[in-house]
């Protein structure tokens, strides 16, 4: 199975209709506990699909911003991400190098808690994602055409349920369904 067939299996089980753990609804309007610049400390992603599994970290350096209304990511200064799993029976390592900026529209809810659900449609930007599986390369894609494609990466969820203080920031999705566990968690410091 190829860096984009194992990528295509985790974008179509989130598209799928996973339940995910939502919390109740939050306040009204955002604090500015969100709002702002950040920098990723730690990215893991572990999910459980059928017969692949897929466990992933990385990407340290990545920096989002986040609005009331916007999410732009900038991965001029993020590292590699690192995929290692089985896909029936099969162990694979997929490498993915993250480039240039990426901007959504967005909606964000809650002060200390809440969440930030990003709009797949709206993405521009010119960031780009290249792949190698093993040591081979597996192509180059443009990451705002794939959102607006449908084709998400797990390294950008599209929602998530966040937590923060004036300096920290932490990004968490958990999604169950038939045959299928996903959770990945982003550490972020303010900038």
């Amino acid at each position: 199975m190829s860096a984009v067939s194992v990528r295509l299996v985790s974008a179509a089980v989130l598209a799928a209709g996973l339940a995910f753990a939502v919390p109740a609804p939050a306040s009204a309007a955002a604090g500015p506990c969100a709002v702002g610049t950040w920098k990723l400390t730690k990215y893991k992603y572990k999910s459980h699909i059928d017969e692949v599994t897929a466990n992933a970290k990385g990407g340290e350096g990545a920096r989002l911003t986040i609005t009331k209304k916007s999410a732009a990511y900038d991965f001029s200064r993020a590292k590699k991400v690192v995929t290692k799993g089985v896909v029936e029976g099969d162990a694979y390592t997929v490498t993915d190098v993250f480039k240039k900026k990426l901007t959504f529209k967005s909606g964000l809810t809650g002060k200390k808690t809440g969440s930030l659900t990003l709009k797949p449609k709206s993405a521009t930007g010119g960031a780009t994602i290249s792949s190698w599986l093993g040591g081979q390369p597996t192509g180059t894609a443009k990451l705002a055409k794939n959102y607006k494609g449908g084709l998400e990466d797990p390294f950008i969820p599209t929602f998530g349920q966040f937590t923060c203080t004036s300096k920290t920031l932490k990004l968490v999705l958990e999604a169950d369904g038939p045959g299928t566990t996903i959770a990945s968690v982003h550490e972020y410091r303010r900038v």
